[in-house]
């Protein structure tokens, strides 16, 4: 797992990370936006950018992957 932690690190950026950690949490959009004091479409752009170089297809997926 601390392998797929530091691939990760590589892969996304600082803030994408930070989103990422909310998204494991299970944290819908507009409290990740509200954590991270940024708009709700800001999130949604880097879980965009999140599930392309992860290419993983949604939310889900993504848990699915890392559950």
């Amino acid at each position: 797992m601390q392998n797929v932690v530091m691939e990760l690190s590589r892969m996304l950026s600082p803030r994408e990370s930070q989103v990422f950690g909310e998204l494991l949490l299970g944290r819908p959009n507009k409290v990740i936006a509200r954590n991270l004091c940024i708009e709700e479409r800001t999130v949604k752009f880097h879980c965009s950018n999140i599930y392309r170089k992860l290419n993983i297809n949604n939310r889900q997926g993504l848990l699915t992957f890392f559950s």
